[in-house]
């Protein structure tokens, strides 16, 4: 007897459910204030559009979606397959009575419409409802730093050379008139390349051997650099996506060659190395942890709000800016969102000074809980510090969590550093959201069991 048992007739396509009170993504769609994201984001979108045509954006259906990607991390096409197909998703974006639906570009467009600084803002508006609940209290906060790593192989030099001359064969490709010229020169070095970077990594043993096959290497990519460095400079328009990327590339290849030329001579690495030809923004984070000394991304500092809420962001201009500005900074972010400063806050040995103490005195932070240098003294007295180790070591476990896969603050799939920035700080309000949802109905069911 076959298993296999057809149905007698042909099934539905048109599905009524019903959906259960409790289920995250309908709790978190009655909780948002939708009316204050939906400002904001025409407040954002105003000031970035030059000049508005065509139909105003679903606003209400694209921030359900951007929800729905921070709380759980996934791509724009798997986006639009949930929302088209999932009941709770649709809910949440407030399609749940009609039969229209978002594509992955209008998502894609109105996540870079936002950008990392309109999410950051979203995020603003679910701390203010947190705390409209009493779930968060501003009067404490815990920081901390940390780093967002970056999709990309390890930046060697040789590595870095292979890079640039694969974009060069592949954007020059793309153009024409005087390019089309240097095709041919193009390709074969490539294929030069290709072979002293097989060399290097199969057959040069010792410093010596790839000291040597480096500089072979560095002075075939450096002959092509400059001949398209040239043209460049001889004012031929590239004005194409591809001539973009051409210019760009060939402009940072232009900082990293003297950067690559005294390591193959010294094997000391320059100091602000580039790491990436297209991410010239990112750089190397010395953290000294076992197993991994060197993380490279951009740096974050990271707050714990009292009741375990979190507020992120880049620290200064994202460059190698140091623990003890950050440590003020966090304070200024803390005021600047709700108008306070701190009663006891939480900072580790790497923001100590006179300077950072005598701050936020003045700021108006009544325990200051920045552990001391050398045979410093504290600021708080034993019981105090007992309470501030104990919840600063909780900021440790909420990154860990933001950059589990769920929510994909570690090594998102970005390629600018503007879209890793947008990636962090939606896992940073991913979190937040959550967390919101489940406090809530924590408190509801004390409520009620009361």
């Amino acid at each position: 007897m076959s298993l296999f048992q057809p149905s007698l007739f042909e099934q539905s396509t048109q599905v009524k459910i019903t959906l259960r009170e409790d289920h995250e993504l309908v709790t978190l769609s009655k909780l948002v204030n939708w009316t204050a994201l939906i400002a904001l984001a025409a407040t954002i979108r105003d000031a970035k559009v030059k000049k508005a045509s065509g139909r105003e954006p679903q606003y209400r259906a694209l921030l359900g979606a951007l929800a729905l990607m921070a709380i759980r991390k996934m791509t724009y096409r798997e986006a639009e397959d949930l929302i088209t197909h999932y009941a709770p998703a649709r809910y949440l974006c407030d399609l749940m009575d009609s039969d229209k639906t978002l594509d992955h570009v209008t998502i894609f467009e109105f996540a870079v419409m936002l950008g990392a600084d309109g999410v950051e803002k979203a995020n603003q508006v679910i701390l203010g409802i947190a705390k409209q609940h009493g779930l968060v209290d501003p009067t404490e906060l815990m920081s901390d730093t940390t780093a967002q790593e970056a999709m990309i192989p390890y930046p060697n030099e040789v590595g870095l050379m292979a890079s640039f001359m694969n974009l060069m064969q592949k954007t020059v490709g793309r153009l024409g008139g005087k390019f089309s010229g240097i095709k041919g020169t193009v390709k074969e070095a490539v294929a030069k390349v290709k072979g002293l970077v097989r060399n290097s990594h199969l057959f040069a043993k010792g410093k010596e051997q790839k000291a040597k096959v480096g500089k072979k290497l560095y002075h075939t990519v450096k002959k092509v650099h400059t001949e398209i460095a040239d043209l460049i400079a001889s004012g031929y328009k590239l004005s194409s996506k591809a001539g973009k990327e051409l210019t760009e590339v060939t402009k940072v290849m232009g900082q990293l060659m003297p950067q690559i030329l005294p390591f193959l001579k010294t094997g000391f690495v320059a100091k602000g190395k580039i790491i990436h030809l297209q991410m010239s923004d990112l750089y190397s984070i010395v953290r000294g942890k076992a197993g991994k000394k060197v993380e490279f991304g951009l740096k974050w500092g990271i707050n714990r709000l009292g009741g375990g809420f979190l507020q992120g962001f880049l620290i200064g201009d994202g460059n190698h800016a140091s623990d003890q500005k950050f440590c003020i900074e966090a304070l200024e972010r803390h005021q600047e969102w709700f108008g306070q400063a701190p009663k006891v806050f939480g900072f580790d040995r790497g923001g100590y000074s006179e300077a950072n103490i005598k701050l936020a005195q003045k700021i108006g932070v009544r325990d200051i809980g920045i552990a001391p240098l050398g045979k410093a003294s504290w600021q708080i007295n034993e019981k105090k510090q007992d309470y501030v180790k104990r919840e600063r070591a909780q900021v440790e476990g909420c990154i860990g969590t933001i950059k589990a896969a769920i929510y994909g603050f570690n090594k998102p799939n970005a390629r600018s550093t503007s879209a890793m920035a947008n990636c962090g700080q939606r896992a940073i309000l991913g979190f937040n959201m959550r967390k919101l949802v489940r406090e809530w109905g924590s408190m509801k069911a004390a409520a009620a069991g009361g």
